[in-house]
């Protein structure tokens, strides 16, 4: 039988879930008082949220990538290796948002108060900066000021019709607008004006940068620092990230890396045009990842210049693993746009995104480790434990909500997240139930020994968590009462999060449906694209 004993299984929909989000809310004002009379006990809270940035691009968690900033939170707080996401924009951010599973999350949505609603009741004012890319306007769900986009994803460049300010409208994309530096310019003045308006109110700020997501673009400065950098290939990277892990300890010294992807050729049989073209790919996605970091350096400095630097919880995360698809490379390349220039829609690539992941498996939508991991860091000065530690308990999207409210002494008994702020002060902690995962025809359960996960609809795969957290060997043919026992606590899950009876594949539905990602030979070949001749020169390699 599964090793099941750490987990309290059964219903997890919410008690409150007959109620409206207005009645919930309107019995939750008459607690708020005395939260707002306990000022020391509401620090401001930070959530910096990067856009399908994948695990180890930071260099604090292996990457090359200059990220000074976000490796200065890690040193001052703590890394936590296993922060688990729901593989997909929207998934992630209804959990965060709702600390409901993402099923149950999206179907009540409206009637479900949000993580800047609740903490609103507590005296609290709230802005979101950045990305929403959930229904309704974010000013109607608790926050008191907006400045971004409500759709999925903008040019960073020259936004979108989907920007706003507050409600109205937002079209001033200067010639020198660029997403990340607009997101942080506006961050840093909702903390100079909260401070200088309201000096005794704590905020909360939700800062969801749109880097590194598509469209791959930057300025071109920071595009040339990496240009060639990339030459080597996305397996020398990998495994160089993967030994700077090693040498920091975010993976056993006698760790090996998951097999090389069958869907994923060699860098060595490409063209020299393909590796060209792919080298300014990666540049590029590098460059973006490196200017929201500095915005992040500014928006810290914010913080400690107003006073605020004892007294802040930041959380710094990915709403998913690394965008593997490349769907629009042919289409940009007949209109003479490359990866980084204005108008270009371009993505990572299943090869950079194989390296962006290290040391997993999978990718966005995928729901393996690569999928689903994020390289998060919590920043609380004193309320860390030893600064700079490595923190490898479980925890997910769907905790952050419990943990915030748990951070100012305020429950949060209706949602089917655990607060994890034992794990953050370094006391003992077990989570009680499983942790669970679906995105299109990919799936899985994570208890504290096994996993059961699923891609493209092909088969339960399951791993020892203990002996195999890289999820290098297949156990389901040794060990199927596991497989059974863990296929039929999802299953329940499944049907008690979403309403449905049973769980079908999203596939066999007609639904939109990415290429088939598999690793092991279920997946569609990447074909990287090459460089044409007639645009060789617009970023040349020093």
């Amino acid at each position: 039988m599964a090793d099941l004993s750490h987990f309290a299984f059964g219903n997890m929909l919410p008690a409150l879930r007959s109620f409206s989000r207005k009645t919930a809310i309107l019995l939750a004002v008459s607690f708020s008082v005395a939260g707002i009379a306990n000022a020391e006990s509401r620090p401001n809270i930070v959530v910096i949220l990067a856009d399908d940035m994948g695990y180890s691009d930071p260099g604090c968690f292996g990457g090359e990538i200059a990220t000074p900033n976000i490796d200065q939170l890690a040193k001052e707080g703590v890394r936590m290796t296993h922060f688990y996401n729901g593989g997909m924009c929207v998934v992630s951010r209804a959990s965060m948002l709702t600390g409901r599973w993402w099923p149950n999350a999206l179907r009540n949505f409206q009637d479900t108060p949000l993580l800047p609603e609740r903490l609103h009741e507590s005296g609290y004012r709230s802005a979101l900066i950045g990305k929403w890319h959930l229904d309704g306007h974010p000013m109607d769900r608790g926050f008191d000021h907006f400045f971004g986009f409500l759709s999925g994803f903008a040019d960073h460049f020259a936004g979108a019709s989907s920007y706003r300010l507050d409600r109205e409208p937002f079209t001033d994309f200067a010639d020198n607008y660029y997403s990340s530096d607009a997101l942080s310019d506006r961050a840093i003045q909702f903390i100079d004006d909260t401070t200088k308006q309201a000096p005794t109110d704590p905020f909360f700020l939700y800062l969801s940068y749109q880097a590194p997501h598509n469209p791959l673009q930057a300025p071109r400065d920071d595009i040339m620092q990496y240009r060639g950098k990339y030459a080597v290939g996305w397996q020398a990277i990998r495994e160089a990230r993967f030994h700077r892990q090693k040498e920091m300890g975010l993976v056993a010294a006698d760790a090996v890396l998951p097999s090389y992807p069958q869907n994923l050729p060699k860098w060595d049989s490409l063209s020299d045009e393909q590796r060209d073209l792919e080298d300014l790919r990666m540049s590029v996605f590098a460059a973006m990842v490196q200017r929201m970091d500095h915005g992040i350096g500014r928006v810290m400095q914010s913080i400690r210049d107003n006073g605020h630097g004892d007294n802040t919880l930041v959380l710094f995360l990915s709403d998913n693993g690394t965008d593997s698809f490349s769907v629009v490379d042919q289409a940009m390349l007949k209109m003479d746009r490359l990866p980084g220039d204005p108008g270009s829609n371009w993505q990572p690539g299943t090869g950079w995104a194989y390296a962006s992941v290290t040391p997993w498996r999978m990718y966005k939508i995928g729901q393996h480790a690569g999928g689903v991991t994020t390289g998060a860091v919590a920043w609380w000065p004193g309320n860390t434990g030893d600064p700079g530690r490595i923190e490898s308990r479980a925890v997910h999207m769907v905790d952050v909500l419990p943990t915030c409210l748990d951070a100012i002494e305020k429950e949060a008994n209706d949602v089917a997240g655990e607060s994890f702020l034992p794990v953050l002060r370094e006391e003992a902690w077990q989570r009680q139930r499983p942790l669970y995962f679906q995105y299109m025809d990919n799936r899985a359960i994570r208890t504290d020994r096994w996993t059961l996960a699923e891609v493209d609809a092909a088969g339960w795969q399951l791993f020892d968590n203990q002996n195999d957290p890289l999820e290098t060997t297949d156990l389901a043919a040794a060990k199927p009462e596991v497989v059974n026992e863990l296929s039929a606590n999802w299953s329940k899950w499944w049907c008690d999060e979403s309403g449905d009876a049973v769980y079908t594949p999203q596939s066999t539905r007609n639904s939109p449906h990415y290429n088939p990602q598999g690793d092991r030979g279920s997946g569609v070949r990447y074909t990287p694209s090459a460089m044409p001749k007639r645009l060789s020169g617009r970023y040349p390699k020093p």
